[in-house]
């Protein structure tokens, strides 16, 4: 029910790739029935055969493919720009997304691009020199891991020449529809599944905590924790036990790919804060993948947070639903906490500098983390973030 009331994105749910879906997806989003539809899929190469499936299960329905390939993490413009550079983009009808959430944020930007013209990189930062002016080519976004929320969002992050990286908003980057394919996350290592878990929390967690809530954002935010602190944990044995499933493993896939849509969902309309802006430096300078970056100050920002009444409010909620004995408002906080710091544990998330990989001293935090402070996704944070009260976090995981 809310996924239809917040999100203009037609969503999908889907257990197998089917091609009669597929063509009738194809031919209501072009109105093409004379001639194959031209189809631009966008997919990184890391090995996964059921994307491949999906990709032939295209073919099967008439329709002319043609591949992009050139996708990283944390997608380059310069990259971009390659793809949006081929005569054979400009002969597509229609983009699909196929990935994580690199895949389909260099789907969102080729679609637009192809529209808008231009190089991505006239787009980004406060010194762009174009906007985006109009809807792209139709859009299909596909995800294959479960957490970006990309697939139901209106931002792209891309990573400009300087090495910075950048969001870029408009309503004009949302897809037309989103399929989700639980089995299409099954091939996801443990690492990825837990990195994407905690990235698919964040999102929960700082619309929350987000000065552009509303009631039913809430109300969808809680909904998405929910979720994820339910089926992540089984989403992450699944990934374990890959080669030897059992049965329900599908179905927990599925559940933790919709409940990352749902923070999608709530996360497209208030914007993310504190968490995100700090894990842009961590991308950046030490190039930690976007999940495991926000899963770091997770425990960190949840612990600010609580300095607002109206957080611990909410979160309360979301805690009373796992432990129903407890009533007192801060002590559920606590449990909650305790929960995730518990899961991160048990999934080897890194919890220190150390163990990302990055030599990081404590006197350092300033001439690396100072920048996020101007970040606007920091102005989004309630209680309001300032160095002083979240340095001496960083500060202790050196």
């Amino acid at each position: 029910m809310i996924h239809s009331l917040l999100s203009p994105v037609k969503i999908l749910p889907m257990a197998e790739t089917d091609s009669a879906a597929l063509a009738d997806m194809l031919l209501f989003l072009t109105g093409i029935s004379d001639r194959p539809v031209r189809v631009a899929v966008v997919r990184d190469t890391w090995p996964m055969s059921a994307r491949d499936e999906f990709v032939t299960a295209l073919g099967t329905t008439g329709a002319e493919v043609f591949e992009f390939t050139d996708v990283q993490p944390n997608p380059r413009a310069a990259d971009i720009d390659r793809m949006a550079a081929s005569a054979e983009l400009g002969r597509c009808d229609v983009v699909i997304g196929i990935g994580g959430g690199s895949a389909l944020d260099s789907a969102k930007a080729l679609a637009m691009l192809a529209k808008n013209g231009g190089s991505l990189g006239d787009y980004l930062g406060s010194e762009a020199t174009r906007k985006i002016s109009q809807k792209g080519l139709p859009l299909v976004l596909v995800p294959t891991t479960a957490g970006t929320g990309s697939e139901v969002t209106k931002v792209g992050v891309y990573t400009a020449d300087s090495g910075r990286k950048y969001t870029l908003g408009s309503p004009f980057l949302l897809a037309d529809a989103a399929i989700l394919c639980g089995r299409l996350t099954a091939s996801m290592p443990p690492g990825l599944t837990a990195a994407t878990g905690f990235d698919a929390l964040d999102h929960a967690f700082e619309s929350l905590w987000n000065k552009n809530a509303t009631a039913i954002t809430k109300a969808a935010a809680r909904s998405a924790a929910v979720a994820v602190l339910r089926t992540l944990d089984g989403a992450y044995d699944a990934s374990l036990r890959s080669d030897n499933p059992f049965p329900g493993d599908a179905e927990i896939r599925q559940q933790m790919l919709e409940a990352s849509c749902m923070a999608g969902i709530a996360f497209g309309i208030t914007g993310t804060a504190a968490g995100h802006a700090l894990s842009f430096v961590l991308s950046e300078e030490w190039h930690v993948p976007h999940g495991a970056a926000c899963a770091f100050t997770i425990e960190d920002i949840y612990s600010f947070a609580l300095g607002d009444p109206a957080n611990v409010y909410e979160l309360a909620l979301v805690a009373r639903l796992f432990f129903p004995d407890e009533s007192g408002e801060l002590e559920l906080c606590g449990r909650l906490l305790g929960k995730i710091r518990d899961m991160k544990k048990r999934m080897k998330l890194p919890t220190t500098f150390t163990e990302l990989g990055a030599a990081v001293a404590a006197g350092d935090i300033p001439r690396y983390f100072d920048r996020a402070f101007t970040d606007p996704k920091m102005l989004n944070q309630l209680p309001p973030a300032s160095p002083e009260v979240l340095y001496p976090y960083l500060e202790a995981k050196t």
